[in-house]
């Protein structure tokens, strides 16, 4: 019995410190494993920042008018950029820069097709569905804004709406339509006036389109009376009566 008792107590105590060693050991192991467990997490944290970092960030992609992603980027002589068609409305209202009010003299805009490609390929990589759906929607008002503004049979002496230099739209006849514009004179107004536009300007629409709106500028009669003066004093070299002038 003593024998036996002094094996067993030989056993627990081995026990015991094999106990100790194993908890020693996995004490040691849960810390490594933690460590792996922090520098996994870690690297992961830093992935992901890395790639939303990466990621573009739309509001960089937001035409200042609309507010919303652009649709065709035109951009301005000042370098400010706008969708074409948000431009082209404020321009009617408003020849200055929607950002920097800097005077608008001209129509010459920029316009960039592998940046428009660039911004749907971005929405439809990283935009969600609301985003995606909204841009979709986006696309097609512009499609449509841009048919209306087409005319499919043009003849000569048929009536359109013209923008003119200062971006005010006006009734014009054509005069002659070649392979790349036509040929154009604005209706109650000298033939100094005349241009050439190309048959692909936006500045071109259906008569009626614009000239019949009541929400943008429009060309008061005693401003065409006084170009009517001035074509008259170029052609004659004195000041018209008051009969010759057109009611």
């Amino acid at each position: 019995m003593i024998y036996a008792s002094e094996e067993h107590i030989e056993q627990v105590v081995n026990l015991q410190l094999i106990t100790k060693e194993k908890l020693k050991d996995n004490f040691l192991k849960k810390m490594r494993n933690r460590e792996n467990i922090d520098l996994t997490y870690n690297e992961r944290k830093k992935k992901i920042k890395l790639e939303q970092q990466s990621r573009p960030k739309f509001e960089d992609l937001i035409c200042p008018i609309c507010l919303e992603i652009f649709q065709k980027v035109t951009t301005t002589q000042c370098g400010h950029a706008f969708c074409e068609m948000c431009i082209f409305d404020s321009l009617m209202r408003k020849a200055e820069c929607p950002v920097c009010r800097v005077k608008i003299k001209t129509h010459s805009f920029q316009y960039c097709e592998s940046f428009d490609n660039r911004i749907i390929d971005l929405v439809n990589q990283y935009g969600d569905k609301t985003q995606i759906e909204h841009f979709k929607n986006r696309q097609q008002e512009m499609e449509q804004w841009n048919k209306s503004k087409l005319i499919d049979n043009l003849a000569i002496n048929q009536k359109v709406d013209i923008m003119d230099q200062q971006f005010i739209w006006c009734v014009a006849t054509i005069k002659q339509i070649g392979k790349k514009e036509l040929f154009i004179h604005y209706d109650g107004w000298g033939k100094e006036y005349d241009e050439f536009i190309p048959l692909q300007s936006n500045r071109i629409a259906p008569l009626g389109l614009y000239t019949s709106r009541e929400d943008i500028p429009k060309y008061q009669p005693e401003q065409r009376q006084f170009a009517e003066i001035i074509e008259y004093i170029n052609q004659h070299g004195e000041l018209p009566t008051q009969n010759i002038l057109h009611d």
